[in-house]
């Protein structure tokens, strides 16, 4: 690549503070994604969960009898593993002499700034964007975060999804709330998981903000309370959702995981051969899911 030259800048140069730039263009829009997910740190190249069953309920002791004693029983492990992302440019020779102090600087380091920010919601996003994809797992093999076919550690299995996919309404809605409270341990104990957020994409922010804020029922004649209303759900209207038909409800407790392994870098140097300036931004990261305990979604119909 010959990198940008005298005549695709024409009098513009790029100005110091370059960095500054680019890292002010990276904050200056909030970041959807780290509503959705647990953020965190990795420490090396890799991070694994483990997940185990605990154990059943008491069993009655007889009189003189002894406890009796259960082993947990062991599960799978989800394996992290930071990637590598990075991108650059380069101003040849000539247009660093010949070229003059100018606003398109500023241009180049805030569209390399916008490339990390986009890169950062891609990457979060990608949980929920794979939902329905068996091959993007957690714990276990074969089975997507989005899936009729849970299976306990200790037997039986479980859904997060409905038996035929449908788009969001007032009776799927209910559906998943009340799924929430359905939901087992992985020794087939109730838990307690409650509905935090209510995820759509742009074209279903009507529907979702008439299901929750409505006062009374949606659609109905009988001036019946919206129920819905007083739940507390907040709606997130996501911008970086693939599927426009899919949504998701998120509990306050859930298992989806994205870790900086490296925060973006900046750094440049001559290239000494044709003396080049060349710029780049790199940074690591990882994220993905163990349980699917915490979310329940649908691909719409």
């Amino acid at each position: 690549m010959p990198g940008i030259t005298r005549g695709l800048i024409g009098s513009a140069y790029l100005a110091p503070g370059l960095r500054k730039i680019l890292f002010n263009s990276y904050a200056e829009k909030p970041r959807q994604g780290q509503r959705l997910v647990n953020m965190g740190t990795m420490d090396r190249a890799f991070i694994d969960d483990a997940n185990f069953a605990g154990f059943g309920p008491l069993l009655e002791k007889p009189e003189g009898g002894r406890v009796l004693y259960q082993d947990p029983f062991p599960g799978k492990t989800k394996r992290y593993v930071a990637a590598t992302w990075g991108l650059g440019f380069r101003i040849t020779e000539e247009a660093q002499e010949d070229a003059m102090y100018g606003m398109v600087a500023n241009k180049f380091a805030k569209a390399l700034g916008r490339s990390v920010r986009f890169n950062f919601e891609v990457i979060s996003h990608s949980i929920l964007n794979n939902a329905f994809n068996t091959a993007f797992n957690g714990f276990e093999a074969g089975v997507s975060l989005i899936s009729t076919t849970h299976t306990n550690l200790r037997g039986g299995t479980q859904s997060n999804r409905p038996a035929v996919d449908a788009d969001l309404s007032l009776t799927t809605l209910q559906a998943g709330i009340e799924a929430f409270r359905a939901w087992q341990t992985e020794e087939g104990m109730p838990m307690m998981s409650t509905p935090k957020y209510l995820v759509v994409g742009p074209s279903q922010q009507w529907i979702a903000g008439v299901l929750l804020q409505s006062t009374l029922l949606p659609g109905g004649n009988f001036n019946d309370v919206n129920l819905l209303k007083d739940l507390g759900l907040t709606l997130i209207i996501d911008d970086y959702l693939t599927d426009p038909d899919a949504w998701f409800l998120i509990g306050d407790d859930h298992d989806m995981n994205y870790f900086d392994r490296r925060l973006p870098r900046f750094s440049n140097t001559d290239d000494f051969d044709s003396g080049d300036m060349k710029f780049k931004v790199t940074r690591r990261n990882a994220a993905g899911f163990g349980d699917w305990r915490g979310v329940y979604g649908s691909a719409g119909a």
